[in-house]
């Protein structure tokens, strides 16, 4: 017993004092206690009775004699105590005492005998008796069962507290080992002495190689010289630091985490660091998807300043062309009656054609911008693909090989046909640039794709989902960083002066940025460029469309009355020679609210108004709606430089007949002038 317990002194060695804390408590008088008695003889087993009934106790006892009635009550019944004699026909005492053993109880068992000797008494307390009691001295029965019952409740209280901090460690284990977080402690000379198995798991080996190991094997080198710095901090002080450290990973990958250390005193005053590992690579890859994320942000919207300023230059630019457009073909008209004309009529050509070059220059700026406009259809990718490899073919010298890949399927997309044409045109033209000499291959691949939402992040588009890939890549000299990070500004070229106008690609980009979709560039010095564009795939063929309605056809004036209102001068003159040549009668004003002024007095005949768009203080849109108010039946037609989906919906409401791109003022307005009139009353 006493190797089983820790040892409790015996019944004679507590002092009498009751006040004393080494004193077991007192038990109460008649407290029951239940007795399993094993004894031969009833009146034996009457007689110990009695005298614990003497020494305060209210016994329940049972008697059995013999071991497996022993067995069969130890097992089946509660029991606060059990006295046995020593000799008893059949079996011992310690026999006795092994099945009470065996049974895993922790109550007193009591040897009551009187043959026991001393050396029997020192064998049956090794084997794991409470006490031994003389039967010529019963006396002692009662204060030796209180005694040990109260050491019983002792180590009751004892084996509760050890379960609990058994609990308690077991709960601690499990936290230590299995914490989301690597814990170590290390040495003052940086070697691992303890890890948890998320710290091995962090650290990518074994648990049980890692004592010994110093910790600095496992970070990158680059790490390395800040990971002593911060050890060195950590030593010189109590308070927690903290550093991001990079931990090598299998097959070459990398492990970001957050390391906090506190110094902390050991065995014998050595002081170790604790280090709590935290993984912080999904924060790590987040951070890095913000900061593309906002770099793409910066791109953007420096192309957006660009495209604005762009945009709003164009649009100037259109007035001026149009004046220089029209007059060229009004002095054309004037001079081909003239004899020995015919240099001034080359003049004029040359003329035409640069302000022709102009004109398509300022619709790439529009374009560039995305402020040309659109008619974006649902239609199959491939036939675009078809037509431009047939263009480029007959323009390609023979030296470029072509290749197109396209898939078997139809590849239907929301998209302006003319625009992807452009885009196709631009890139392969500039792919052949960049053909050293001239000769190399060109390859044009159509694909779809399904991108994850991480891809989609990175390349801007509105998320996950089917795409169609069109891939535009060359065999030429390729490009550096430098080169790659402006390639999409507008004006930019790395072609000699006057061999580029450095907006190819900055069209690309609006042209794509318009179609919800997005450009992505591969290309290194020697090895050629790959262009990849992706955009939104359409799931479903597109309708059929309608049949065009049959345009009215254009006529001459007659005599009708037109105003015509801008407030630039140039124009003014040149559309008044132009429509007084097509048989009308015009009134021009460059003041809006003159113009206003008249058009409100009734006596004034009108048969149809052309007004600018963009004037001060008075729109083309309030012209309208001031003729609606007052003259609606009235043709209003509104001329503009810069034709927005905007001011389509914004006529359509107002009742404006048409919309005229000023550029084409030349080549469109009297005939729109005829048929607006063809289909409307005069009055």
């Amino acid at each position: 017993m006493a190797d089983a317990f820790p040892a409790f002194p015996s019944f004679q060695q507590y002092p009498m004092n009751p006040s004393d804390p080494a004193v077991p408590p007192a038990l109460p008088p008649g407290r029951p206690v239940r007795v399993l008695v094993v004894e031969d003889a009833e009146d034996d087993a009457l007689l110990a009775m009695r005298m614990l009934r003497r020494g305060g106790f209210a016994p329940q006892y049972r008697r059995v004699q013999d071991l497996r009635t022993l067995r069969q009550a130890l097992a089946g019944e509660p029991w606060d105590a059990v006295l046995s004699d020593f000799s008893m026909p059949g079996f011992t005492g310690l026999d006795a005492l092994a099945a009470f053993r065996d049974s895993g109880l922790d109550i007193p068992f009591v040897f009551i005998s009187g043959t026991i000797g001393e050396e029997m008494a020192v064998a049956a307390m090794k084997a794991g008796a409470s006490d031994y009691v003389m039967k010529q001295n019963l006396a002692r029965l009662a204060p030796v069962l209180e005694r040990e019952l109260g050491q019983s409740l002792l180590r009751a209280a004892h084996r509760s507290a050890q379960a609990d901090a058994d609990l308690s460690r077991d709960r601690y284990v499990d936290l230590f080992e299995f914490a989301p977080v690597g814990y170590l402690l290390l040495s003052a000379d940086d070697t691992i002495e303890q890890v948890n198995e998320t710290g091995a798991e962090m650290l990518a080996e074994p648990r049980a190689t890692l004592a010994g190991t110093p910790f600095q094997r496992f970070l990158l080198a680059g790490d390395v010289e800040r990971w002593h710095q911060h050890l060195r901090r950590t030593f010189a002080g109590t308070e927690r630091q903290r550093i991001e450290l990079r931990l090598r990973g299998p097959h070459g990958s990398v492990l970001h985490v957050q390391a906090d250390s506190r110094c902390v005193e050991a065995d014998r005053g050595q002081r170790r660091v604790r280090v709590a590992l935290t993984d912080i690579s999904d924060r790590k890859e987040a951070e890095a998807s913000l900061r593309r994320f906002e770099a793409k942000l910066r791109e953007v919207q420096k192309m957006e300043s660009l495209g604005t300023l762009a945009g709003g230059i164009a649009h100037d630019f259109n007035n001026i062309l149009a004046a220089i457009l029209g007059n060229v073909e009004l002095a054309d008209d004037d001079v081909a009656r003239l004899a020995g004309a015919a240099p001034v009529r080359h003049s004029l050509d040359e003329i035409r054609k640069a302000g022709l070059r102009a004109r398509d220059l300022v619709h790439q700026i529009l374009t560039f911008s995305r402020r040309e406009p659109q008619e974006l259809v649902t239609q199959p990718l491939l036939p675009v693909v078809e037509e431009t490899h047939k263009l480029l073919r007959a323009t390609l010298p023979a030296r470029v090989e072509l290749e197109v890949h396209v898939p078997p399927e139809p590849l239907y997309v929301h998209a302006d046909a003319t625009q992807l044409q452009q885009v196709l045109m631009n890139l392969c033209t500039n792919a052949w640039h960049a053909l050293k000499d001239g000769a190399g291959r060109i390859t044009v691949s159509l694909s779809p794709a399904q991108l994850e939402a991480g891809d989609a992040r990175r390349l801007g588009l509105d998320g996950p989902g089917g795409y169609v890939h069109l891939r535009v890549s060359d065999t030429g000299t390729g490009m550096d960083a430098l080169t790659l990070a402006r390639i999409f500004e507008p004006f930019f070229t790395t072609k000699p002066v006057g061999q580029g106008t450095g907006l190819g690609l900055s069209v690309v980009h609006g042209i794509l940025a318009a179609h919800r979709g997005a450009v992505d560039v591969e290309s290194a010095p020697g090895q050629g460029s790959t262009f990849h564009l992706w955009f939104p795939r359409a799931d479903t063929p597109p309708p059929a469309p309608p049949r065009a309605a049959e345009p009215a056809p254009a006529r001459h004036g007659e005599g009708e009355h037109v105003v015509y209102i801008d407030d630039d001068e140039t124009m003014v003159m040149m559309v008044e020679r132009l429509l007084v040549r097509a048989g009308y009668r015009v009134a021009c004003f460059t003041d809006p609210a003159v113009a206003l002024d008249r058009l409100r007095d009734p006596s004034m005949a009108i048969d149809c108004v052309v007004t600018d768009f963009n004037m001060p203080e008075v729109t083309g849109l309030e012209v309208a709606r001031e003729l609606r108010q007052r003259r609606p039946g009235v043709p209003v037609i509104i001329s503009t430089g810069y034709l927005s989906e905007e001011l389509r919906s914004d006529a359509r409401a107002l009742g404006v007949r048409s919309l005229l791109e000023k550029e084409r003022t030349v080549q469109q307005l009297a005939d729109l002038v005829g048929s607006v009139l063809a289909g409307s009353v005069a009055r």
